[in-house]
């Protein structure tokens, strides 16, 4: 910085210059010597005075124009010094300047707001003032600085400051001696760089590095990644782990091939069998996508092992290059508890197939229910029963329109208070099936989960038979008595009706006489045909048998019916479905059924009505049928008649014999068929014939069929 004051030099100069201009003009006039006294020291003074006027007027140039310069120096050094501040007080790094007893000179904004003080408080004052704890660490380090022109640079500071009570910060400090123009030490100044967040993020990422450290030496998976350019893989590094899985020390993967590509061992590693499709699959990576896949490796040791390589990509970098990460975890343990579980799950299917084929291979139905009457499984008999929809999972309870196990609601009740076992007879008297339902308490040792076996069988037809047995050998019975009451009959009705035919030949003329040879005829036909029907209802079941459609004997049947229907006055009206399916069947004694049938409807019709019959194929309780049904428009059987209607000689016709329904019963069961009897709706009965379809002839044989 220049000085405001004239230099020396030429003060000196210009005064110099006055002072021998004066000593000239006096030697002048002392030498000349003619001039008077007093004349001379005029002379001398006026001299002097030019002289002393004239070095003034010098002087004051010479003043004036150093005046200037020193302005000019000023101007310079005030813009110097704002372009100084302006600079320290924007620069992020905090400045300051210490004399040579390390008391602060200057400071900038930036150091000022470090500490956490203003500047003021910093000029003037030492540094162990300022901030006593500051001061101790920089006192010494500055001293040093004083010491030598070579700068000093410090990497470990770290104090509390006021702008961060209670927290340490970290600092980076450059110290260097300033010297004066004339080499004398002037101070020191110090730049100090605030590097805390640095410095934590150092730290932490130090610490998060041992910690990444152990958690890959303690996961059993190992890592490896790299970049990926132009779809082969380079800059190839792995965790050490690997050798873990592979028995190769992470070292035999660290060379690196041609560009930088991975070591050879790390294709050579990968089972021969999986190499394309593992590089197809990581190597194919597109940025920011995800892989899976699992492969074989064959290790250090020759084995052979299973792992699932996970790789995600990240997008790509400057280079065009994506960045690979992959874990890689060993899937050997896994992959054979799998195979293992494949062959036990495909075992238990086996067994669970066979179990399942021979619990539906049981003819009889089968359900198994758990401890609270819910329904756990049933063969396939058992569903056959129910009509809408598998129960599994519903309570049995639920199940009221599936017969027999309707019915089987207390029975399970009793068998929940017993852990016994117990059956019932029940039956449905909506389709006529009767069933031996028979229930066991399942509960082995140790288990918690009782069951309830439940085995329905359908007893229809053994009851059926027993009852056709009975029958058989009551109507045996009767029949032997039946037809000897009849033949013993037979021979007097033949001679009564011999002497009437007499009697009306010779005494046919006498009016008297021919009410009581009316009254004497009708009851011999009544006694014939009685004889007749019994003669029938004993007769031993001997027939021709054949299979054929029931059509043609239900029309012989409807026609031998037409006369009396005509003197009725009652119409017979017919539906024969085509393609009837063959029955087995006597075709003389059905003929019998339906003429029996189609008579009793034509009899109990009012006169102005319609008998219809309709036959049709149909299939009922799991059988095919044939269904002949046989409607009229009469009064219908009465409730308490219908019990007994195929009793013998119950009638409730005026001169019925009370045989035809059971002649009729008897031969449908001679048929295996089955006769209901019911009243319609809008009036009128209906009978119901149903005729087992024969099943179909065995075909020949394939040896039979060949050539």
């Amino acid at each position: 910085m220049m000085s405001t004051s004239p230099p020396p030099q030429a003060l000196l100069r210009a005064l110099g210059f006055v002072l021998a201009c004066g000593a000239l003009m006096g030697a002048l006039a002392l030498g000349t010597g003619g001039w008077a006294p007093v004349p001379r020291i005029a002379v001398l003074v006026a001299g002097a005075v030019v002289l002393a006027t004239g070095g003034v007027w010098v002087a004051l140039r010479a003043l004036a124009r150093t005046r200037e310069e020193c302005a000019r120096a000023l101007k310079r050094a005030d813009d110097a010094r704002a372009l100084r501040d302006a600079v320290m007080d924007i620069t992020p790094v905090g400045f300051a300047f210490f004399d040579r007893d390390l008391q602060y000179v200057h400071v900038n904004a930036a150091l000022a707001a470090m500490n956490g003080l203003p500047v003021s408080a910093h000029l003037g004052r030492h540094v162990t003032q300022v901030l006593p704890a500051l001061g101790t660490v920089l006192a010494p380090r500055l001293a040093r600085a004083l010491e030598t022109d070579t700068p000093l640079q410090d990497v470990s500071l770290q104090v509390e400051t006021p702008a961060a009570p209670g927290e340490a910060r970290f600092w980076f400090g450059g110290y260097s001696r300033v010297r004066g123009s004339g080499g004398e030490v002037l101070g020191v100044i110090a730049s100090l760089s605030e590097v805390t967040e640095r410095m934590r993020a150092e730290q932490s990422l130090q610490e998060h590095e041992g910690r990444l450290d152990v958690l890959t030496r303690s996961l059993p998976d190992y890592l490896w990644g790299g970049k990926l350019r132009g779809g082969v893989l380079r800059d190839f590094y792995c965790t050490p782990v690997i050798e873990r899985t592979t028995g190769y020390p992470a070292s035999a993967f660290t060379g690196t091939g041609p560009e930088g590509t991975p070591a050879p061992l790390w294709a050579e590693m990968i089972h021969p069998e999986d190499r394309v499709r593992y590089r197809e699959c990581i190597e194919g990576m597109s940025p920011g996508a995800e892989a899976e896949v699992e492969h074989r490796i064959i290790c250090a040791d020759g084995r052979v092992r299973w792992v699932r390589s996970r790789a995600a990509a990240s997008g790509l970098d400057a280079q065009g290059a994506v960045h690979l990460g992959c874990v890689v975890t060993d899937v050997t343990d896994r992959r054979m508890a799998d195979d293992l579980r494949q062959r036990l799950h495909d075992s238990f299917r086996r067994s669970a197939t066979e179990w399942r084929r021979t619990f539906d291979a049981v003819s009889s139905p089968l359900v198994v229910l758990s401890a609270d009457g819910v329904v756990h499984r049933l063969n396939g008999a058992a569903l056959a029963l129910f009509q809408e929809a598998d129960p599994s999972g519903q309570p049995l309870s639920s199940t009221s329109d599936a017969p027999p196990w309707s019915s089987a609601g207390p029975l399970v009740e009793e068998l929940r208070q017993t852990h016994g076992s117990a059956n019932r007879q029940v039956h449905d008297a909506a389709s006529g099936r009767t069933w031996e339902l028979a229930a066991a308490w399942v509960d082995e040792a140790g288990s918690e989960d009782p069951r309830i076996i439940l085995v329905g069988t359908e007893i229809t037809r053994l009851l059926e038979l027993q009852a056709h047995v009975r029958r058989s050998e009551t109507m045996a019975a009767m029949g032997a008595i039946v037809a000897g009451v009849a033949h013993e009959v037979r021979n007097p009705l033949f001679s009564i009706s011999a002497v009437v035919d007499a009697v009306e030949a010779t005494f046919g003329t006498r009016p008297e006489l021919q009410p009581y040879l009316d009254v004497l005829r009708g009851e011999v036909r009544r006694l014939t045909h009685l004889t007749q029907e019994l003669f029938e209802y004993g007769r031993p079941a001997r027939g021709e048998w054949t299979d054929g459609a029931v059509t043609s004997v239900v029309s012989e049947a409807l026609s031998s019916c037409e006369l009396a229907g005509e003197k009725a006055a009652v119409k017979l009206t017919r539906h024969l479905a085509d393609g009837l399916p063959p029955v087995r069947m006597d075709s003389r004694r059905l003929f019998h059924v339906f003429r029996n049938v189609v008579e009793n409807a034509v009899q109990h019709s009012p006169q102005g009505s319609t008998v219809h019959m309709a036959v049709e194929a149909v299939e009922e309780a799991g059988r095919a049928w044939v269904r002949c049904t046989v409607h009229d428009g009469g009064p219908g059987f009465k409730a308490e008649d219908l019990p007994h209607v195929f009793e013998p000689f119950f009638s409730k016709r005026r001169g019925g014999t009370g045989l035809g329904l059971s002649i009729v019963q008897r031969i449908l069961e001679e048929h295996q068929g089955r006769i209901r009897l019911s009243n319609l709706p809008a009036g009128g009965a209906e009978v119901t014939i149903l005729l087992p379809v024969s099943p179909p002839a065995p075909g020949p044989s394939p040896a039979s069929r060949a050539p």
